[in-house]
């Protein structure tokens, strides 16, 4: 990985770790031009009413979509019963994926249905159990914010894990979001942790990333359990404290932390060259 480059700038920050249609943009001069008569244009919040044959068209929609989600999901699943005695089954299509075998377990038999739809793009991971397809996790996201995803072992612990990976529509700053579902003992799987801007550790079980914003904070967190525990945050220089990095328990400015001449080595080297 490249060595990280800290971009200094003015503002406010966030982060966090947590246990989501888009429309075609026009620039405004498309919109308006000169010889434009703008007293024809719509005036604020009229471009959000909507008479009632319009409501009752968009509510026929919403269920028309998702009938034809429901379907497709209950097609996948009876193609997947049928399949389910081999040890690997993979299906693709446009609109529906289906892989189906050891996919995170030399004991245990996964099944991965990927619905993409203009409107979203749903992924759900089933456990085979007592010759049942049992659901173990399940993601929904706009189609354009989808990324990919990845099946490793995030958090040391030996068995593989999903890791959902997708970028915002819209925002400031660099947000590259993994929503990371960890695997138990059972084939289950844990609630969705998010993590922003992330570079995981299995080997030190440890998180180390770039939280979110202007200015933002570096943080590194730890794995207990199915969760994480905070280990610090790094906040980057500025005149206060006499152009020196300060490391934090807490994402609390109040909190007076201990003064670093220097920005650790440890996180020289996160971030795929990107931060």
């Amino acid at each position: 990985m490249r060595t990280l480059t800290i971009i200094l700038l003015l503002g406010l920050t966030c982060c966090n770790y947590t246990d989501k249609k888009s429309g075609q943009s026009q620039t405004a001069d498309t919109l308006i031009d000169a010889n434009s008569d703008t007293d024809k244009l719509p005036k604020t919040g009229e471009l959000y009413n909507r008479t009632p044959e319009q409501l009752q068209a968009e509510r026929e929609q919403d269920i028309k979509d998702s009938l034809t989600s429901i379907q497709t999901l209950t097609l996948a699943l009876k193609i997947a019963n049928k399949e389910k005695g081999k040890n690997k089954y993979i299906l693709t299509s446009d609109t529906l994926d289906i892989n189906f075998g050891y996919l995170f377990s030399s004991t245990i038999k996964h099944l991965i249905i990927k619905r993409r739809f203009p409107w979203a793009f749903n992924t759900d991971i089933y456990m085979l159990q007592d010759n049942k397809f049992s659901k173990v996790s399940s993601k929904e996201m706009a189609l354009m914010a989808y990324v990919g995803d990845t099946i490793q072992d995030v958090n040391g612990d030996s068995r593989l894990d999903y890791l959902f990976h997708w970028y915002p529509m819209s925002g400031c700053c660099l947000r590259d979001v993994f929503d990371v579902f960890l695997q138990k003992q059972n084939g289950d799987f844990s609630d969705e942790i998010e993590f922003i801007n992330p570079d995981f550790s299995a080997k030190e079980r440890l998180i180390r990333g770039l939280c979110y914003g202007y200015s933002a904070l570096l943080y590194k967190y730890r794995w207990n359990g199915y969760s994480v525990d905070t280990v610090e945050y790094i906040y980057f220089p500025d005149s206060t404290n006499g152009n020196h990095y300060i490391r934090r328990k807490h994402k609390n400015e109040n909190e007076k932390g201990e003064i670093i001449k220097q920005l650790p080595d440890e996180y020289k080297k996160i971030g795929y060259g990107k931060y």
